[in-house]
């Protein structure tokens, strides 16, 4: 495999990782707005803000990864 290939698997995971971790923690807070339950849990839970905060964090720490993985990935011109 060529070096390509290892920047392709290696930041390519990173990125990845990023966005299954925004997608799926936003997911939780749109699950949570909707019905008040959080996924795993059948009854109502109350967030509190800083554990909020901490949700919406994860999202753009997420959406961070993706985007700084995907530009890497174009800037050595694997995309």
């Amino acid at each position: 495999m060529g070096d390509s290939s290892w920047t392709f698997l290696l930041v390519g995971s990173f990125a990845a990782m990023g966005a299954a971790m925004a997608v799926g923690t936003l997911a939780a807070l749109v699950q949570h707005r909707r019905t008040g339950t959080m996924p795993g849990s059948d009854e109502p839970v109350e967030l509190s803000p800083a554990r909020r905060r901490t949700l919406w964090l994860r999202v753009g720490v997420g959406t961070a990864l993706t985007v700084i993985g995907l530009e890497a990935l174009r800037r050595v011109g694997i995309l």
